[in-house]
């Protein structure tokens, strides 16, 4: 099991993660493409954790740090393969569409 304080620093890398990589996918999908907002949004959240991770670096925390960028690596992993996953889901749904007609 682990410490509160770890947990609370991985799952904070997860949130951060998730909340920006999926407002970057649903201005994606609402706009049907890349948005400004939406390419701006990843390096944004990119440079929060790594602030983050410094703070916590330099206050001596090195394990809560690392479990920070950890959550926040794990929330881009799992974000990807969903994002591929529904990628090649649209386009067999489009083939098979094609193929019908």
């Amino acid at each position: 099991m682990l410490p509160r304080d770890v947990a609370l620093a991985c799952a904070t890398g997860l949130g951060l993660g998730a909340v920006g990589l999926g407002t970057a996918f649903a201005l994606h999908a609402r706009a049907d493409g890349p948005t400004w907002i939406a390419v701006a949004l990843l390096p944004a959240s990119t440079v929060i954790v790594g602030v983050l991770y410094l703070v916590l670096a330099r206050l001596r925390r090195a394990r809560e740090s690392d479990w920070l960028a950890l959550g926040y690596t794990a929330a881009v992993v799992l974000a990807t393969a969903l994002l591929t996953i529904w990628e090649a889901g649209r386009e067999l749904y489009a083939e098979m569409n094609i193929a019908v007609w």
